[in-house]
C-alpha cells in the first residue's frame, strides 16, 4: 500500500521533472538559477463560486493543486482548479506569494510562509520536505483548512528560492482545528471582536437571519476627531475614550447584538433580527448616548461625540461584503454632513450613480492590478554641481489594455478614495526594487503612504522583498509625504528607524506644505528633505518664498541633510538654487518623467529651455 504523503512526493517529483525538461522555456516563464520554471494558466475556466459556497461544502472533496513559487520574483503559477479549493471565484489572488499570504487566517498556528522560512533545513541539492496545514480565510464566513506538501530549494546562499508543491482542501479537520475554526478573536483594547472575527460574525448572521422577515441592521459607529483628541492627550488617553464608547454601545443595545472593532475609531454593530424602520431610531439613541455624558480618563473627563452609518440587509445590501460597503458609504456622508449624524443607505438613484461610478473606478484599477499592468515611470533628479544624473523618482502608471499610459491622477485618488492605495504602494515598491535588482547602475526613491507604511503588512513584506538581495537597499530612497507624518511624529520616528535598519534611506516629500516645525524636523532621522514645489515655482519672484527655502537649506546643513528642489521649472531658478548650494534638482524643465525602464546615465540628456 502507497502512503499519501509518497504519492504527493512523487507528484512534486514529476511535476519537477516535467517543467524542467521543457525546451524552449515557453512564453511567461521565469528563470530561478539554473532551473526554469514554468508560469502555466490553468486549461479550464476558472470556477464561479459564491461567497458562502467554500464554507459550505468544507465535506466536498474539490481536489488538490500543484503549485510552483519562484521566491526571487514572488510569481507563482498553478495546474489544474486551484480556485475552488481556496474559496474564489478567479485565481488574482494566487498569482504571488505576497497575495496568496493575505488568504491565511490570523488565527492560523503556522503558514506555508513559515515553515519555509522559519526552516532549520538545509538543501542538499535535492530540496527540503515540509508538510503544512494552515487555516484559510479568503471571506467573511469562509474558514477552512488547507494541507500544503512540498519542498523548496535554495539558491547559492542558502536561501529559499523555489518551491513545488501540492495543495488540497483539509476534509475532516481533528477537534482542534475544528475549535480554530470557530473561535472568536477579541481586540484587547475594547473587548470587541476584531475585524476579521465581525466579518465573519455578520456572514454567519446574514445567513441565519435569512428566513426571518424583520431581516437584520448593520452600523457603523466612527468617533469624531480621534487623531486630534490622540496628538493632544495621547493615544493611551485615544484608547481609553474608544474603550468607553463600546462599554456604552454595549450597554444600548441587546445582549444579543454583536459588536465588533472594525477600525482603529470605527465600530461594527449588528442588530439581528431588527426591522428597517427601527434604525433611525436606534442610531440617535446610541448617537445620544455617547454624547450625553463626558467620559472619565486620566486626564479628566472629555467629551465625545460620534457619526453613524446604516444599512438594511437584505432590504438595500445582500451579502457580506455588499454590507460592509453600504454601511461605509453611509458612515462617509454621515462625516460629510454636520446636521445629520446619521445616515441610513439608499439605493437612490443618484446615489446609485455616483456608487456605480466608484465601483466601475475600482474594477478599472484592480483590474490593472491584477493583470500586472501597473507600470513605473521614471524621472530624473541631477546634480546641482555636475547637470549629472544622481537618481531618479519612480511614478506610478497605469496601462490600460489599449496600451496606453496614464498617469498618477488616474490612479491615485481612487484607490485613496474607495481605501486600496495600500494595494498600490505595494506593487509601486515591489516595481522599484525588481527596476533595481535589473539596474545596478541607477539609485531610485519611491512613494508610499504612511497609511501604508504604518502598517505591519508592508514591513514585513518589504523586509521579506529585501531579504531577496539585501544590496538593493544600499540604492533606494523611500519618499514619505510630509502631511502625513505630522499626525504622530513618535510612529514616524519608529517607521524611519525601521525602513534605515534595513538599509534604506529616507526622505521627507512635499516639505512645507505641511508646516511641520523645524523642532519636528530634527527629531525625525531623514536622510534627504525634498521642498515642496510651491515655494520653488515662484522662487525667482517671490521674496517670501526665498527666505523660506533659504532657511530651511541653513537648518538641512546644520542637521547634514541633503536637499532636492522639486518643480525646477527654468533657467534662473535653477541657478539660484545650485548658488545656494541645493544638492539636488527635479523638474519637467531638467527632464522629464519616462514611461519604462530608466536611461543609462550616457543616453541621457538634460533638457533646456
Amino acid at each position: 500500500m502507497v502512503a499519501a504523503s509518497d504519492v504527493k512526493e512523487s507528484r512534486i517529483g514529476q511535476m519537477m521533472t516535467e517543467e524542467f525538461a521543457q525546451q524552449p522555456v515557453p512564453q511567461g516563464s521565469v528563470s530561478a538559477g539554473s532551473n526554469v520554471v514554468a508560469i502555466t494558466k490553468p486549461s479550464q475556466p476558472e470556477a464561479d463560486i459564491p461567497e458562502q459556497e467554500a464554507f459550505n461544502d468544507t465535506g466536498v472533496d474539490l481536489g488538490e493543486s500543484t503549485y510552483s513559487w519562484n521566491i526571487e520574483t514572488d510569481q507563482m503559477s498553478w495546474t489544474g482548479e486551484a480556485a475552488p479549493i481556496f474559496g474564489l471565484r478567479d485565481m488574482a489572488a494566487l498569482g504571488t506569494g505576497t497575495s496568496f499570504a493575505t488568504l491565511v487566517d490570523q488565527a492560523s498556528p503556522t503558514s506555508r510562509h513559515a515553515e519555509i522560512f522559519e526552516s532549520d533545513g538545509r538543501d542538499p541539492g535535492t530540496g527540503v520536505a515540509f508538510t503544512s496545514r494552515y487555516l484559510v480565510n479568503p471571506a467573511p464566513g469562509v474558514r477552512f483548512w488547507v494541507e500544503d506538501n512540498g519542498r523548496w530549494f535554495s539558491n547559492d546562499a542558502g536561501r529559499p528560492r523555489l518551491v513545488h508543491g501540492v495543495c488540497h482542501r483539509v476534509l475532516a479537520p481533528t477537534a482542534e482545528e475544528m475549535a480554530l475554526i470557530t473561535k472568536r478573536h477579541f481586540d484587547p483594547t475594547t473587548g470587541a471582536l476584531t475585524r476579521a472575527d465581525f466579518c465573519n460574525a455578520l456572514a454567519h448572521a446574514i445567513e441565519a437571519n435569512a428566513k426571518d422577515s424583520r431581516g437584520l441592521v448593520v452600523m457603523m459607529v466612527a468617533i469624531d476627531d480621534l487623531a486630534h483628541l490622540n496628538k493632544k492627550y495621547g493615544y493611551h488617553v485615544g484608547d481609553e475614550v474608544i474603550a468607553a464608547i463600546v462599554r456604552r454601545l454595549r450597554g444600548m443595545i441587546r445582549r444579543r447584538d454583536i459588536l465588533g472593532r472594525y477600525a482603529t475609531n470605527k465600530i461594527g454593530l449588528i442588530l439581528a433580527p431588527s426591522l428597517a424602520e427601527h434604525m433611525e431610531f436606534v442610531a440617535s439613541r446610541l448617537g445620544s448616548g455617547i454624547r450625553g455624558t463626558p467620559i472619565d480618563t486620566s486626564v479628566g473627563p472629555i467629551s465625545a461625540s460620534v457619526h453613524i452609518g446604516g444599512v438594511a440587509v437584505p432590504l438595500e445590501a445582500k451579502t457580506t461584503m455588499e454590507a460592509l460597503h453600504a454601511c461605509e458609504e453611509a458612515l462617509n456622508d454621515a462625516g460629510e454632513r454636520i446636521d445629520a449624524p446619521f445616515i441610513a443607505y439608499s439605493s437612490d438613484p443618484n446615489t446609485h450613480t455616483a456608487r456605480s461610478t466608484n465601483r466601475e473606478s475600482t474594477d478599472i484599477v484592480l483590474s490593472a492590478l491584477n493583470e500586472r499592468r501597473i507600470r513605473l515611470a521614471y524621472q530624473p533628479i541631477i546634480t546641482s554641481a555636475t547637470g549629472e544624473v544622481a537618481m531618479y523618482e519612480s511614478l506610478v502608471r497605469m496601462v490600460t489594455p489599449e496600451g496606453e499610459w496614464l498617469g498618477a491622477g488616474h490612479i491615485v485618488p481612487v484607490a485613496e478614495r474607495l481605501g486600496f492605495l495600500h494595494l498600490i504602494d505595494h506593487r509601486v515598491v515591489e516595481l522599484a526594487l525588481e527596476t533595481l535588482r535589473e539596474r545596478p547602475d541607477i539609485v531610485l526613491t519611491v512613494n508610499v503612504g504612511v497609511a501604508t507604511a504604518l502598517h505591519p503588512d508592508w514591513m514585513a513584506a518589504f523586509r521579506a522583498q529585501l531579504s531577496l538581495d539585501p544590496s538593493v537597499a544600499q540604492r533606494l530612497i523611500v519618499e514619505i509625504t510630509e502631511t502625513s507624518l505630522i499626525e504622530d511624529i513618535n510612529a514616524a520616528r519608529t517607521l524611519i528607524e525601521g525602513i534605515k535598519e534595513l538599509g534604506a534611506r529616507v526622505a521627507i516629500d512635499d516639505f512645507g506644505a505641511g508646516h511641520t516645525s523645524f523642532r519636528n524636523m530634527r527629531l525625525l532621522p531623514i536622510d534627504i528633505l525634498k521642498i515642496d514645489g510651491t515655494f520653488v515655482k515662484n522662487l525667482a519672484r517671490s521674496a517670501d518664498d526665498r527666505f523660506f527655502v533659504q532657511t530651511l537649506l541653513q537648518l538641512a546643513r546644520h542637521l547634514k541633510i541633503e536637499t532636492v528642489a522639486e518643480w525646477v521649472q527654468d533657467e534662473e531658478t535653477a541657478t539660484l538654487l545650485t548658488s545656494w548650494r541645493v544638492e539636488y534638482l527635479q523638474g519637467d524643465f531638467l527632464g522629464m518623467a519616462q514611461d519604462g525602464m530608466p536611461h543609462r546615465k550616457s543616453e541621457w540628456v538634460r533638457k533646456t529651455a
